[in-house]
């Protein structure tokens, strides 16, 4: 035997209350990702050289590896470690004022 459930307007209402949450939650965080994303695009243009802007640019948005980044660029790949390592410290000292930007 089957029985059936009927599912009463008051439940349709909290799911589509509760979607809607989690919608308007998702665009305030892909908002705000957006914006970190610009402030830390800014931030690379004035505190990284060339070669760490390409470095970060290859491995964090572009998904490479560092030994193809390394092919890619015609350096040896802890050369290319290198150039994440001071990339991420020249970052730490402006971590601060993005989070103040934020604000």
């Amino acid at each position: 035997m089957t029985t059936k459930k009927f599912l009463s307007l008051n439940e349709q209402i909290e799911g589509y209350s509760a979607f809607q949450k989690y919608m308007q939650k998702n665009a305030t965080s892909r908002s705000r990702h957006k914006r970190m994303e610009q402030l830390l695009h800014i931030a690379m243009q004035t505190e990284m050289t060339e070669k760490q802007k390409v470095c970060v640019e290859l491995y964090y948005f572009q998904k490479m590896k560092v030994c193809d980044i390394a092919g890619q660029l015609s350096i040896r790949p802890t050369t290319v470690y290198k150039h994440l390592k001071k990339a991420r410290a020249s970052l730490s000292k402006c971590l601060p004022y993005l989070s103040l930007e934020e604000k």
